[in-house]
């Protein structure tokens, strides 16, 4: 199940990140616990951030009664189902996640 926090905004992500929430559902799923958006278009982050332009989401780790361990275990798990193209950051309190492919070398 997925879960969005009141006040996050979802307009306009785009649909790789669409894609992604739906394999962190089932990421979060396996470890018992149902996935929550806490910021997607919303909120401030850095200047650039992916976040403005629909392809980053942050999901509730700590709240959501995920220890470290286990956030390391999901963020493991995230970045193996999404592959290269993906960046998945345990930040404290949340995962990262952001469609970020990088140019073949």
């Amino acid at each position: 199940m997925i879960r969005i926090k009141p006040g996050v905004d979802l307009s306009g992500i785009r649909s790789e990140l669409v894609l992604a929430l739906g394999v962190a559902s089932a990421v979060y799923t396996t470890f018992g616990k149902n996935l929550t958006i806490t910021s997607a278009r919303d909120s401030k982050h850095k200047a650039g951030s992916k976040h403005y332009v629909g392809l980053a989401a942050d999901l509730r780790t700590s709240a959501a009664g995920i220890d470290a361990v286990t956030a390391g275990r999901i963020q493991a798990e995230l970045k193996e189902a999404l592959g290269a193209q993906f960046d998945v950051v345990v930040e404290g309190d949340h995962i990262h996640l952001e469609f970020d492919p990088k140019e073949a070398l």
